[in-house]
């Protein structure tokens, strides 16, 4: 069976939900998913300043670490991190950073990638990081599942790209039902890519 890896950085919680709900519909496809967190030395100390961050603490926490291996044992990688300042979270670019190696060695060519995020701001904040994650995917020579145009639903305002979520300035509004019907939607898409 074809694995699927999809890696996150959440502090608040909302890239852990959208993370959670995409890993339970595509198993639902029968896809075989592993969940990891990308490495932060900081989480703790956003937890005892903010209550978002503390919902989803002991959960996040508990969440195996992603490896540059499992990365190479993965058929389909999905990132999903906040966007800050319009771009990836800095643990997210850390991590992203990390895997240099493996472009040199062409070990992640071919595999499907795909994206997610949480913002506070725009839809042009949030897509830029989601292009930095893409951008990231083309020079380790993957292949994009973009989300693309939902001509079915007329209020989507997600980006072609990927799955975007508006957190609010202060990270208080949590991922939606309209969320959960586009990663529905978009772990459709994303199974056929990778069902044997």
């Amino acid at each position: 069976m074809k694995r699927c890896s999809i890696i996150i950085h959440s502090v608040n919680g909302n890239c852990y939900i959208m993370g959670s709900y995409l890993k339970e519909k595509l198993e639902e496809r029968n896809v075989e998913v592993r969940f990891y967190k990308v490495e932060d030395n900081d989480l703790h100390i956003w937890a005892n300043k903010s209550e978002t961050a503390n919902d989803f603490y002991e959960e996040i926490l508990a969440m195996p670490t992603v490896s540059l291996e499992k990365l190479k044992k993965s058929d389909m990688i999905i990132l999903g991190c906040p966007t800050v300042f319009g771009n990836v979270s800095a643990e997210m670019k850390t991590f992203l950073d990390s895997t240099w190696e493996l472009g040199e060695q062409r070990s992640l060519e071919y595999k499907l990638f795909s994206c997610f995020t949480s913002c506070k701001h725009s839809i042009c904040e949030g897509a830029h990081a989601l292009d930095s994650m893409i951008y990231w995917a083309q020079n380790m020579s993957m292949i994009h599942i973009p989300f693309g145009i939902r001509n079915d639903n007329p209020d989507c305002t997600n980006p072609v790209s990927g799955i975007l979520h508006f957190e609010g300035k202060d990270s208080l509004v949590r991922p939606s039902t309209e969320n959960g019907n586009d990663i529905e939607y978009f772990a459709d898409a994303l199974a056929s890519f990778i069902q044997e």
